[in-house]
């Protein structure tokens, strides 16, 4: 897959200028952010009370119930949506500690273990033996992992290959993340990690940017490679501190 995958990157096109102009979007996205959650979370916390007082005054087989299961969901989601437009804006508080991240992989592949299986997909894994611990927040990175695979398999929705490299060169952990799902177009490369921008239907378009956010504050760099038909390469580069 490494010969097809086409020499369009998102590195070729994030110059000074370009991460400069992203510097200043995730700025503004913050501002607005932090409107949004007072604007917002104090009305849809008193929608939420109300609600649970009256499913408190329902009896168990009254119509109103499932009417009130809809509002509890929905505000539920709501709330989520602002804690990740949050997320987005915002830095990440870290905690840093040394963390094997062959380990940390491991355990972020048992985790999605479930979607793999149930997609058909194949995985491969060629994983450097040098030393692979180096200060990350674990918690934090397990979410750029898991996003980046998620996203990878989502990709593949009826049967593909997905291959996990890591290498070391003298200054940095590089993991690679590549699969044989249906590409990104090329117009849409330079706006993956923007905020809402999302090539699926039902997505909100915040992963990816978190996950850029996330992996910057470690002092790294996320790439993206891809062809349509061919498929897609992400590449997260870590420190070794």
């Amino acid at each position: 897959m490494s010969n097809s995958v086409g020499k369009h990157s998102y590195g070729e096109f994030g110059d000074r200028k370009e991460e400069l102009v992203r510097s200043e979007r995730l700025a503004f996205t913050g501002r607005i952010a932090a409107s949004i959650a007072h604007e917002i979370r104090n009305p849809l916390g008193n929608v939420s009370m109300s609600v649970q007082q009256l499913k408190k005054g329902c009896a168990p087989d009254s119509p109103w119930v499932k009417h009130i299961e809809v509002i509890t969901r929905n505000t539920e989601r709501i709330n989520f949506l602002i804690t990740e437009l949050l997320n987005c804006a915002r830095p990440p508080k870290l905690n840093i500690k040394p963390h094997d991240i062959h380990e940390v992989l491991e355990s972020v592949l048992d985790s999605v273990r479930t979607k793999i299986v149930s997609q058909h997909v194949k995985v491969h894994k060629k994983l450097n033996a040098e030393l692979s611990i180096i200060n990350v927040d674990n918690e934090q990175i397990k979410r750029v992992f898991s996003n980046v695979m998620i996203n990878a398999v989502e990709s593949m929705p009826e049967k593909g290959e997905m291959t996990i490299v890591t290498e070391n060169d003298r200054d940095n952990f590089i993991l690679k993340i590549k699969d044989t799902g249906g590409g990104i177009p090329e117009e849409d490369i330079i706006r993956i990690f923007d905020p809402f921008f999302s090539t699926k239907s039902s997505g909100v378009g915040l992963g990816l940017s978190i996950c850029y956010g996330i992996v910057v504050s470690h002092d790294g760099t996320i790439a993206v490679e891809s062809k349509p038909y061919y498929g897609t390469i992400f590449t997260i580069s870590l420190p070794i501190k």
